[in-house]
């Protein structure tokens, strides 16, 4: 469906604005945090950790996370709720809902 903008308007949309009602219309925003969030992983959880996880994707809120050591898969399922709320709070929403360790 097509948005059509009153021409009525007193202030003119910014370009951003104009994006983000674009992206929040086409449920891309949330396409795009979720993509920001795989970018974030490495600074979220540092480099040891990062270097024993191999693969990485998200669908709708769920981050999925292949982990090389069992050790270290370990402690990420205990840290589980504290990675999801840094990864959340970085991203300015809250995108991740749930982190699945394989």
């Amino acid at each position: 469906h097509k948005r059509v903008y009153a021409m009525k308007r007193k202030d003119a949309l910014t370009v951003g604005e104009i994006i983000d009602e674009y992206l929040q219309d086409r449920n891309m925003e949330d396409r795009l945090l979720e993509r920001r969030a795989l970018e974030l992983w490495p600074k979220i959880v540092g480099y040891v950790v990062n270097r024993n996880t191999v693969e990485r994707r998200v669908d709708n809120g769920v981050l999925s996370v292949r982990v090389t050591s069992a050790v270290i898969r370990s402690e990420l399922q205990m840290s589980r709720s504290s990675l999801i709320e840094g990864l959340n709070r970085a991203l300015g929403k809250e995108v991740i809902r749930e982190i699945r360790f394989i």
